[in-house]
This record gives C-alpha cells, structure tokens and sequence, in this order.
C-alpha cells in the first residue's frame, strides 16, 4: 500500500467511526461484547445484579460471563489464553503476573473487605491458638490474596512462612482438604470458610486474624480491550455502578438474587454481607496495597525480580472518571 492509499484508507476509517459514533453505534473491536471472567463468590455481587436487572443491555452491551473457582485463575486465563476481556481478581493476583508483563490494568475495584480472608483450623489436630501451627500443614491457593494473608497472620503471631508446610489448592477444594485431613488448616475468603466450619462442627476453630488485611477485588483488563473498546468499557463500568447502587438500596433483594445465581446458603450471606464494602473506585490505597504486596513478593523469594514496578502504569482512571469522578483519587493519575 502505497503513502496516498494509506492516507485515503486513515481517512475513511476516521469518517465511519465519527459517522457511527454519531449514531450512537459502539466503536468497539468487539461491538458492543464483553467477554468476562469472574470467580464464583458473592464479592462480585455487582456483576450477578448487573445481569440480573439486564444493566448492560441497558448499557447497549452484551456481557458473556464465564466462571471460575479463584480470581488467580481467572487473570491467568486472561493473560494467558484469548477470548477473555475482562477479569475479576484481588490484589495478590494482580502483582504476581507484573514482575514479567504490563499489558493489563485495573479499571475498578468493586469491593473490598477487611473481614473475608480468614485462617481456620482443626481442633483435634492439635490446634487450639495461633502459636499451635507450627509444624503443621496449612492449605492455601497459592499467588491468592489467602497467600498474602498467611504471612500477614503467621507475622502477627511472631511466626515464619518456614514454620508451617503449605500445600497448594484452588480455593473451591479447600474445605474438602480440611474435612479429609489432608491439611490441618486453612486460608481461604468466604464462603469457602463457612462450609468448611458446617462440615466440622465443633472441631473448627477459627484463629484470630485481627483485621490485618484489605483484600480489594478488582476489575482487570488487557492493555489492548482498554486501547481498542473504551466506549464498551465506559458502559460496562455504568452498568456495574447502577449494581452497586442497587444493593446500598436493596440489601434483602440483592442479597437473594446473588444467593440463587450463586446456589449459596442463605446463612453464608447473612453472617458475611455486612463485611463488604461496595464502591465502585479507584483510590490511593490500591496502590499502597499493591506496593506492600509486591515487596512481600520480592523479599520472600516468590517473584523474579529486584524492584518493585510502577504500579500507576497497572491502573487505568480515564474509563472511571468519565463514568464516577469522585470516585477516582489517586495521586500522579
């Protein structure tokens, strides 16, 4: 293709997309479709109350959800493999991959909790407070934001990563491993913990974490979705604040309608609900918490590398000022 061919073809490429934007047509790649992964807890109620009350067809976009059992498996599968858009995870996830690649972003964090992640342990192996760990067996997804929990806790209680063997399983399988004594305790969110402690009974004992951990839950998007597709990504974000709307106003509605998308006990959501916090935002605490996580990461060993990376390049503001700018307050974006 020759210079003036090129020059016709930008040309014309720039009239159809003003021409459609106009007429109010998506100027996405994808035209107006999302493909997105989401794990499978009541942490992304907004998206479950999204599809439910038909928010992004309301948007003009069609979301295709697909499921997972971890935020950590999700990203992966993003980053990983084609078809995914967007994905939901915490933090932990999001700094293990940004040792070695940078092509994706935060859009959002739709919640975040101070009371999910938790350590539970098994009476009758010998486990009646934190300092009983040591020597035993604790199950964990590893590169989750249960990983980063536990050596949170284990230095609360003046305790080392080293003191205890851990064995990695996907959060979904982790009550089961408990249940059979392949592991003498556990770390994983909700509502994994409380169907671990019905299936025990008086032989779980939850150990004391002292909230020492904000576990964010994230909207998190390929560089390339957000460069191609921010128009479809502004609407995603609108239908996802209409959600959160939706619970501040509806608690006993939202919190049945997540209960039947989810197949989850009713019991789970009332012990736990009122530990989510849900605003859709993006502030100066996700990067102080991706900068701590990442440190932990260098200085244990589990990520390559010797510096932190600049996680204000891992954040993208401009789709969430457009759609909630008080919403956004992070210093240098």
């Amino acid at each position: 293709m020759n210079i003036g061919d090129r020059f016709n073809r930008v040309a014309l490429l720039s009239v159809l997309a003003a021409f459609t934007a106009g007429c109010g047509t998506s100027t996405s790649e994808h035209g107006g479709k999302i493909v997105l992964g989401v794990e499978t807890v009541a942490h992304a109620s907004p998206v479950w109350i999204a599809e439910n009350k038909g928010y992004f067809r309301e948007e003009g976009i069609t979301v295709e959800i697909r499921e997972f059992e971890s935020g950590r498996t999700a990203l992966r599968t993003m980053l990983n493999d084609e078809g995914i858009d967007i994905s939901t995870a915490a933090q932990t996830p999001v700094i293990s991959h940004s040792f070695n690649r940078s092509d994706y972003a935060i859009v959002g964090n739709m919640v975040y909790s101070d009371n999910d992640v938790k350590m539970l342990g098994r009476r009758d192996r010998g486990i009646n407070n934190p300092s009983d760990l040591k020597g035993k067996t604790v199950g964990v997804t590893g590169g989750s934001s249960g990983h980063f929990f536990l050596a949170l806790f284990l230095a609360f209680h003046q305790l080392q990563m080293s003191d205890v063997n851990i064995l990695d399983i996907e959060a979904t399988h982790l009550p089961q491993a408990l249940v059979e004594e392949k592991v003498d305790a556990i770390v994983t969110w909700e509502p994994h913990i409380h169907y671990a402690k019905k299936a025990l009974g008086d032989k779980a004992l939850l150990l004391p974490g002292g909230n020492i951990y904000r576990e964010d839950f994230y909207f998190i998007a390929k560089k390339d979705f957000i460069n191609g597709n921010s128009e479809d990504l502004k609407r995603f974000l609108k239908a996802i604040e209409k959600s959160e709307q939706f619970i501040l106003k509806n608690k006993p509605e939202a919190m049945e309608i997540v209960a039947r998308r989810l197949n989850l006990d009713r019991e789970v959501l009332k012990e736990t609900w009122d530990d989510f916090q849900f605003s859709l935002s993006l502030d100066q605490s996700i990067l102080t918490s991706l900068e701590d996580e990442s440190k932990w990461a260098l200085n244990s060993g589990m990520a390559e590398g010797t510096t932190t990376p600049n996680y204000l390049h891992y954040i993208y503001v401009d789709a969430l000022k457009a759609v909630k700018p008080e919403a956004v307050s992070i210093a240098g974006k």
